[in-house]
């Protein structure tokens, strides 16, 4: 220990702060480290504990500065250590991983750094390089648990199952009490369609959350009620579980106000740059004449889902009103979609290779006046980079279909009179910008190719075929009854299904419906098949069922697109009102039920009715160029004027700014 000429009093104080810091009386040890460093300020082993103790009390910039000063005195493994820890829940991991470099220079035998720096390449996915620093740090600590719990996470990222599952049971062996690492063998062993262990190791360690998504995907619905309402208590408890708010976003009874909870608690415990000061603070205005600036930000500039729906839109934007600019962190492929945002010339920053704190950077020197975040809590999302605030406005859009929860995380979220409706803006931490048909855009170049025969993709061609190309997961028990009530009083009915990943998956659904009288031969499964053939085929179906209480998103449009009748039933969430807004969009209120009666009831009437089927076939197909719902051009310049909208709200103090925005 370096200690500049302390006296007897002074090394009390400073052995009665240790004993309190290992008591975890943080706030005692402060108390009796503030006035020692004051006092010695080349006292570098108090500035460093008075940084342990600040960052265990969540104070994490003067935890930064008091570590910065004890490296100024004396340089020291542990200390960089503890700067990284800091930096990393602080979200700054380039700066995290520059000090872990530094400490393994110091202490080139120190397994915590050497795994610290792997996380740090991990969370960049970079990781064949973090594979090989959890490996040098086991060779260092053979005995190290968290190192094997990390490591087989990595090697799960990577498929190498073999290699994980190994790492993960060791490091069980290690610690037999590791409930996170149960979780993530259990992970496993779902990816690998060991069902049964899964399910096992879930209840063992009373994870519900994944337990429920698992079953739901596979469409084992055992037990399924239970186990919801054991999750749903977890969250509603005084420590709830970090979960992405999408998986129960599917669930029976889930309210908006829960989702908003749940995210915000996700946020909290799961974005470390909401710790971290803001990049940008204030406001930003347009200079007379500049044009107002968009940005972009998502990972899915690809062919993908988002893309099916958001390309017209870029290429409609109005480039001499508004400068377009995009911040993508997709993976780098060539595709239709690619080549499509590449042909409108619209300036493209490639953020993939960037930490969350370089790309915030770099959006924030481009002085966006807008950021759209159009990911969300969906899967492979930074959200991280928005915590950082690189620009006055941000908005969520379109990816996520729900709030993010936290303030920081967007101020504005585009929404519409049916999903958002203004009565509902307690259960978002965004204020709402509201489109004035429909939130969601559609490609007025979408495909529409001539379908095929009906025994050429497996269904009978006598028959009524309902249709629901949605996820599993999306799929419930209370849906399931309705669907099946539909095929026994529907003699020549058939289920087309999309074919689900896991193989047991249908033999699952098979089974539901075997028990509530539906022969197995009611049921097509459609493999997954390109967007152009999928719509093409989806035009053989009769008409397409909603699920809920998540809806179809873009498969409603698909069909409606295709000229298939959808029925709906508008629930409470955003994610539960997609499809009612898309058909009142279109002009097609009387397919929106208000309850699971009058759902079974339009679909059964129209199921029976040849003529009125018909009928509502060819006003859909005739609106599909008519209504507001395909009109790309026109729904790209209502956002526009929404974009304007915002600015201008935003520009007013806090106290003057409308709760909800709208265009007329």
């Amino acid at each position: 220990m370096v200690v500049p000429n302390v006296n007897n009093a002074e090394a009390q104080a400073y052995q009665s702060a240790l004993r309190a810091y290992s008591q975890r009386d943080y706030a005692q040890a402060a108390k009796l480290l503030q006035p020692l460093v004051a006092r010695r300020p080349r006292f570098a082993e108090a500035h460093h504990l008075l940084g342990l103790c600040c960052y265990l009390r969540g104070e994490l910039i003067a935890a930064e500065r008091h570590v910065r000063r004890a490296l100024s005195i004396t340089k020291h493994s542990d200390f960089y250590q503890n700067l990284g820890m800091i930096l990393q829940q602080l979200g700054n991991a380039d700066g995290a991983a520059e000090v872990y470099e530094a400490a393994l220079r110091l202490n080139p035998q120190s397994p915590k750094a050497c795994n610290n720096l792997a996380n740090i390449q991990l969370g960049r996915n970079r990781l064949d390089e973090a594979v090989e620093l959890y490996r040098k740090a086991l060779a260092m600590q053979p005995n190290y648990a968290i190192g094997y719990k990390n490591l087989g996470t990595c090697l799960l990222r990577l498929k190498r199952y073999d290699e994980a599952e190994a790492a993960l049971r060791r490091a069980i062996e290690l610690d037999p009490s590791f409930t996170e690492c149960r979780q993530k063998l259990a992970n496993l062993l779902v990816h690998t369609e060991r069902f049964d262990d899964a399910f096992e190791v879930y209840r063992s360690v009373q994870d519900w959350r994944h337990l429920q998504f698992a079953k739901r995907n596979i469409g084992d619905w055992s037990g399924l009620e239970s186990i919801d309402e054991g999750f749903l208590a977890q969250l509603n408890g005084d420590n709830p579980p970090a979960c992405p708010p999408w998986e129960p976003m599917q669930m029976p009874g889930v309210s908006a106000e829960l989702l908003r909870r749940t995210a915000f608690n996700f946020a909290v415990k799961e974005i470390p740059e909401l710790l971290a000061p803001p990049i940008f603070t204030g406001s930003r205005k347009p200079d007379a004449g500049e044009r107002l600036r968009i940005g972009y930000l998502s990972s899915d500039f690809f062919n993908h889902a988002t893309m099916h729906l958001f390309a017209g839109v870029l290429e409609n934007h109005d480039r001499e009103a508004l400068d377009i600019r995009i911040y993508s962190y997709s993976p780098r492929r060539e595709d239709g979609f690619t080549q499509r945002l590449e042909n409108t010339a619209l300036p493209v920053t490639d953020l993939l290779d960037l930490s969350n704190q370089v790309a915030a950077s770099r959006i924030n020197d481009d002085r966006i006046d807008i950021l759209v975040d159009l990911k969300g809590y969906t899967s492979g999302a930074r959200l991280g980079i928005t915590a950082l605030r690189p620009a006055p406005v941000i908005v969520n859009w379109l990816g996520y279909p729900g709030t993010l929860g936290h303030p920081r995380l967007a101020d504005y979220i585009i929404g519409d009179p049916t999903v958002t409706p203004p009565e509902h803006a307690e259960f978002y931490s965004e204020r709402l910008a509201l489109m004035p048909h429909c939130y969601q855009p559609n490609d007025r170049r979408r495909p529409l190719p001539s379908a095929p025969s009906r025994s050429a993709v497996g269904l009978p061609e006598d028959a009524l075929v309902f249709c629901s190309f949605n996820q599993f997961v999306k799929l419930n028990p209370p849906t399931f009854d309705i669907w099946s009530r539909l095929l026994l009083s529907v003699p020549n009915g058939v289920l087309w299904l999309l074919k689900p990943k896991q193989s047991v998956a249908p033999d699952n659904l098979i089974r539901e419906m075997n028990a509530l009288g539906v022969n197995s031969d009611r049921i097509v499964f459609a493999p997954f098949s390109p967007q152009t053939k999928h719509l093409a085929r989806l035009g053989l179906a009769d008409i397409a069922l909603d699920t809920f209480p998540c809806n179809s998103h873009t498969t409603a449009s698909d069909a409606l697109w295709a000229g298939v009748p959808l029925v709906t039933f508008k629930g409470e969430t955003f994610a539960g009102r997609v499809a009612a807004s898309l058909l009142a969009a279109h002009g097609f209120p009387e397919l929106i039920a208000e309850n699971e009666t009058d759902y079974f009831e339009i679909a059964h009437r129209l199921a029976t009715n040849s003529d009125q089927r018909a009928a509502l076939r060819a006003r859909i197909s005739d609106a599909r160029l008519m209504s507001p719902l395909f009109d790309t051009a026109r729904f790209t310049s209502d956002l526009e004027r929404l974009y304007r909208a915002i600015a201008e709200n935003h520009s007013k103090p806090e106290a003057e700014r409308k709760p909800v925005v709208t265009i007329g």
